[in-house]
């Protein structure tokens, strides 16, 4: 099917348009262009998963559905829509760190990956918060509440490289779309109530919509994988 083959380009493009209308100041295409992305990636994980909800886990679903949320609130301007939209991200962040306990559990063996993404998210968020804290007000708990949801949700893709399996999926996929909104996140945080600079939401929607897709390639790939490997992960 051509969209399968294509899908990825098409969520691109509107990622780029969206971009696009940001530095052009066009707001009724910029929000448009935001709400259409992760529709955008539902279908392309729809055909192909089939859009099944027995066959294959259904916390990716959910956790497309957060982010969606999360567009669309944060889309909007206020401080309680603000708030709602991290919400819907955290939903987002939760539902994959499930997702990716389900297909690499901790293991006391295998700790590297996970201890060295720890270590890098501990720096990270300190610094951060340290950087923001004074603007922050009433939102410093929610904040660092966020931070510590996205940080545990990194910290487990990395995980993943743990598994002989799963590594190169890990590596191509779970772990590059990790980082991606792990910085994405970061600066808008930092942008939000520090630097208020328009010119940085475009890095901000580039990393955001990066981690989207590919960690929806991801989710397709370890379907993949896990058909065309089965022996790997049963006992018979």
């Amino acid at each position: 099917m051509i969209f399968k083959k294509y899908g990825p380009i098409l969520f691109l493009s509107i990622l780029v348009v969206h971009c696009l209308a940001i530095a052009m100041g066009w707001s009724e295409i910029r929000f448009i262009s935001k709400l259409m992305l992760v529709p955008t990636l539902v279908l392309i994980l729809g055909l192909f998963k089939g859009f099944s909800f027995q066959k294959q886990s259904w916390l990716p679903w959910l956790g497309l559905l957060g982010a969606f949320a999360g567009d669309w609130l944060l889309a909007l301007s206020g401080e309680i829509y603000f708030l709602m939209g991290m919400l819907g991200f955290m939903t987002t962040h939760v539902c994959n760190s499930f997702y990716f306990l389900q297909l690499q559990a901790i293991q006391p063996g295998k700790l590297k990956p996970a201890l060295m993404a720890s270590g890098v998210l501990i720096i990270i968020c300190t610094i951060v918060i340290f950087q923001i804290k004074d603007q922050l007000g009433t939102m410093l708990i929610p904040i660092i509440a966020y931070m510590g949801i996205i940080s545990l949700m990194a910290i487990l893709a990395a995980n993943l490289a743990a598994s002989e399996t799963l590594e190169s999926i890990a590596l191509k996929y779970f772990i590059p779309g990790a980082i991606c909104f792990v910085i994405s996140d970061g600066l808008l945080a930092l942008n939000k109530y520090l630097w208020h600079r328009h010119d940085l939401d475009i890095p901000v929607m580039i990393t955001y919509g990066l981690a989207i897709l590919l960690l929806t390639l991801g989710f397709i790939n370890t379907e993949w994988w896990t058909k065309k490997i089965p022996s790997k992960n049963s006992r018979g």
